[in-house]
């Protein structure tokens, strides 16, 4: 009997443990059984607690260009950031953190706000990380 093997993809948070854990086990074999093909609700939950659980991964560094780009941002940052502003911290978080580009589909929401935040405040540890 051939022995089966698992696509090896690397995980992005904690939904895709659980995902590869259940698989090994078989108990997302049993839960497909029992649901009859019925969507139980597995890929939403997953990619909920990738968003919330993200696995950690090292930084790159900023090229030139992103550091130089980043330093303007700081030197003309004002309370309220800009559309353009917004989606050039998505693009480079996404970018410095090899995590998915993801873009705002609200820009006034207080969530959107509360995720840029947290996006310029990792952004800023790397970059504070240079010498000035």
């Amino acid at each position: 009997m051939a022995k089966q093997t698992r696509s090896k993809r690397k995980p992005k948070g904690l939904g895709d443990v659980i995902e590869n854990i259940t698989e090994a086990t078989g108990i997302k074999k049993i839960v497909e059984t029992f649901t009859e093909g019925k969507d139980c609700g597995c890929d939403k939950r997953k990619e909920i607690l990738n968003k919330l659980f993200p696995i950690k991964t090292k930084a790159n560094c900023f090229t030139e260009e992103q550091y130089n780009s980043w330093s303007k941002f700081k030197e003309v940052k004002t309370k309220t950031i800009n559309h353009e502003q917004i989606l050039m911290i998505c693009e480079l978080y996404s970018n410095i953190f090899n995590l998915p580009y993801w873009k705002p589909s609200c820009f006034a929401c207080s969530g959107t706000a509360k995720t840029i935040s947290t996006m310029i405040d990792k952004l800023d540890v790397v970059y504070n990380t240079y010498e000035n």
